[in-house]
């Protein structure tokens, strides 16, 4: 039998030009996902790793190709319509945490939920943060808590509305060895209660090796390992 890919990438390539001509940033790619895996996106720096992820999550614009999430062809559609359908079907975790600094973890993790048009917004986020292990540090703004705190608000947020997609580009980038391992445990263990598919972009071979699929881009080009 059959298993459709949630994504399905075909033949999706990005250039910019530049004036000592075009650069290509990936070529010709294609990429699949399916429910309940989690993917490594590994490689140098510069090979297109994030570029990919990006496209993906339809924060960027392919060249040409196609990108088919959930029967849906995403690069047809409009910012306005991606950003609902990202609402819909995906949670993302960037290296940078990208938390509002005027707003409080609790605030922050409300965000997608009423968005989404939840009920009981509050109660939910709060038992989201007490999940990720920042039960007494609700209203705190990012700029007092550490790195590791900012990214477990960052994941509580992602996940608030139990995506089926989960985007995460390089998400211990910014921590050390400890703290990082502490952040993958969780958003594995996350990602897994809520049976999300995973694609996190590392340069760690270690996190890479926990994946059910490592997937190397070399020179715009991916290679299945």
């Amino acid at each position: 039998m059959n298993i459709s890919p949630l994504i399905k990438a075909s033949k999706l390539s990005l250039s910019f030009p530049s004036g000592s001509g075009k650069i290509e940033i990936l070529k010709s790619v294609n990429f699949s996902l399916y429910e309940k895996e989690k993917v490594a996106l590994v490689g140098p720096s510069g090979s297109g790793k994030s570029s990919l992820l990006m496209l993906l999550g339809g924060l960027e614009q392919c060249t040409s190709g196609s990108i088919i999430i959930e029967n849906n062809e995403i690069t047809n559609l409009s910012e306005d319509e991606l950003a609902e359908f990202r609402k819909k079907y995906m949670g993302i975790v960037f290296q940078s945490f990208h938390l509002i600094p005027t707003m409080t973890a609790i605030e922050n993790v409300c965000i997608p939920l009423e968005l989404a048009g939840f009920a009981n917004v509050r109660k939910r986020a709060s038992e989201l943060l007490d999940e990720v292990g920042l039960a007494n540090r609700f209203d705190h703004f990012p700029a007092q808590l550490s790195g590791g705190e900012q990214q477990r608000v960052a994941i509580a947020r992602a996940l608030a509305v139990e995506p089926k997609i989960i985007l995460a580009d390089e998400p211990t980038g910014n921590l050390d060895q400890n703290t990082g391992s502490k952040i993958i445990e969780l958003l594995f263990r996350l990602s897994e209660k809520n049976k999300s598919s995973l694609v996190v972009v590392t340069h760690s071979i270690t996190l890479a090796r926990q994946c059910d699929r490592i997937v190397e881009l070399i020179d715009g080009n991916t290679v299945e390992k």
